[in-house]
C-alpha cells in the first residue's frame, strides 16, 4: 500500500468540513457550540479515522482536525474570531503531517494590525495583503454553512491557501437522503465548481444539524476516489 500523497492528505483535512455550527435543531447561523465529531473514511478502500473538535477560547475559537491510520497521521489547527460585524476573521493556522517518517509543517501567521498574512513552509515564505473578506483554510467552510441557511446566497469565497488567495465556488444540487452513523439524514447536496472537470468534490450537508456535512466524496484527476461519512457527534458534552 503506497503512502498518502500531499493532495490526498490535504483532501482528508479539507473534507472534515468545518463543523462548529451545530445544534440539536436548526439554529442561528451565528451560534457556535463546542463539539466533537468523528468520521469514517476510505481512500481507495483503505480505512482512515478522522476527528474534528471546536473549542471556545477566552477570545475566539480553535478548530482542530486530526486523521490517522497505520501509514501516519496529520493535524490541522485554525484560530479565528468574530469581529464586531460578525464576520469570521482568521487569527492563525498550522498544519502538521507525518507519513512513513516524512514530516511536513505549514504555518500561517496573521498580523491584523499590519493587514498581513505570512505563510511559511521550510524555507518557503509568502506574504499576502490581508482583507476583511479573506477566510482561512478551514474557516471558509463555516461561512459556507452560514450561507446555506440563506437560499439565495452566492457560495463564493476568497481563501488563503498555501499563502495565496484562491477563489472557491459551490453550487446546490438538490436534496438527498444519506445513511450515516446517526441513521438516515436528509441532506442538501453541494458541489464545488472547478475548472478541472476531471476533479470533482461533492458534499452532503444536513439542514437539521445546521448544515453539518454528513458525507463527502471526491474524485481526483488520476481517477482515485475518496469518501467519508459522519459516524458520531458530541455537542457540549452530549451525544
Amino acid at each position: 500500500m503506497r503512502a498518502l500523497s500531499t493532495t490526498t492528505s490535504t483532501f482528508f483535512l479539507f473534507c472534515l468540513l468545518n463543523t462548529p455550527l451545530l445544534a440539536t435543531e436548526i439554529a442561528s447561523p451565528l451560534v457556535l457550540l463546542p463539539y466533537q465529531a468523528s468520521y469514517s473514511a476510505t481512500f481507495n478502500g483503505m480505512p482512515i479515522e478522522a476527528k474534528r473538535e471546536l473549542l471556545k477560547l477566552e477570545q475566539g475559537y480553535r478548530l482542530e482536525t486530526s486523521a490517522r491510520n497505520f501509514l501516519g497521521k496529520m493535524r490541522e489547527t485554525e484560530l479565528f474570531h468574530l469581529d464586531t460585524e460578525d464576520r469570521i476573521r482568521i487569527d492563525g493556522y498550522t498544519s502538521k503531517r507525518s507519513f512513513f517518517g516524512s514530516k511536513r509543517k505549514e504555518k500561517l501567521v496573521i498580523d491584523h494590525h499590519g493587514n498581513k498574512a505570512i505563510y511559511t513552509r521550510k524555507k518557503k515564505r509568502r506574504e499576502t495583503v490581508l482583507q476583511p473578506d479573506h477566510l482561512g483554510p478551514i474557516s471558509y467552510q463555516l461561512q459556507l454553512r452560514r450561507d446555506l441557511s440563506q437560499p439565495d446566497s452566492a457560495l463564493k469565497y476568497k481563501v488563503i491557501s498555501h499563502g495565496k488567495i484562491k477563489h472557491y465556488q459551490f453550487e446546490r444540487l438538490g436534496e438527498e437522503l444519506i445513511s450515516t452513523g446517526l441513521g438516515d439524514i436528509n441532506t442538501l447536496k453541494i458541489r464545488r465548481i472547478r475548472e478541472n472537470e476531471d476533479r470533482e468534490t461533492i458534499f452532503w450537508m444536513a439542514e437539521e444539524l445546521a448544515y453539518l456535512p454528513v458525507k463527502v466524496w471526491q474524485r481526483e484527476d488520476d481517477g482515485e476516489t475518496y469518501e467519508m461519512t459522519l459516524k458520531s457527534v458530541t455537542i457540549e458534552g452530549q451525544e
